[in-house]
């Protein structure tokens, strides 16, 4: 028997991949990239839903596709929670909701962005915050509407 998103949520893992994971078990992969303008040196990051899988058919063909997660923190939204920190890797953020019992709503997770140490919500957007500068914004009404940018310090 695979196990589902939800049992390893519980067990402190999330699938390490640029993605949606919901506890249904659909995946939305995304695809995620960097452009440096040569002339200005700005750089643009893009993070886009690809496509959507289940989780069955990811282990069909790769099922080591976990990596543990630390909980950096969390705080509580309009009857959810969202939980926050980092993968195995130390490269990785993720930002995860939850019912008040601790079930899996869904979780984002991002292969870039380094530990997120913070989020906060505003104007119905989830904000969270990497501890090299990048900035994830979240769009609550469609959480595959990710834009990215990088805090300069």
């Amino acid at each position: 028997m695979k196990p589902t998103v939800q049992e390893k949520w519980r067990q402190g893992y999330a699938i390490g991949w640029d993605c949606i994971a919901y506890a249904n078990g659909t995946v939305t992969v995304a695809n995620t990239y960097r452009v440096k303008d040569p002339d200005t040196g700005e750089v643009i990051h893009y993070w886009f839903p690809l496509c959507d899988a289940s989780l069955k058919g990811i282990i069909k063909y790769h099922d080591d596709i976990w990596t543990e997660i630390g909980i950096f923190g969390a705080f509580e939204y309009e009857n959810q929670k969202f939980v926050f920190g980092d993968g195995a890797m130390g490269n990785e953020g993720y930002v995860t909701s939850t019912k008040l019992n601790g079930d899996l709503n869904w979780s984002v997770f991002f292969t870039f962005s380094n530990p997120i140490h913070k989020a906060e919500v505003i104007d119905k957007h989830l904000i969270c915050y990497g501890d090299t500068g990048t900035i994830i914004d979240i769009d609550l009404a469609n959480i595959t509407q990710i834009q990215i940018s990088h805090r300069e310090d």
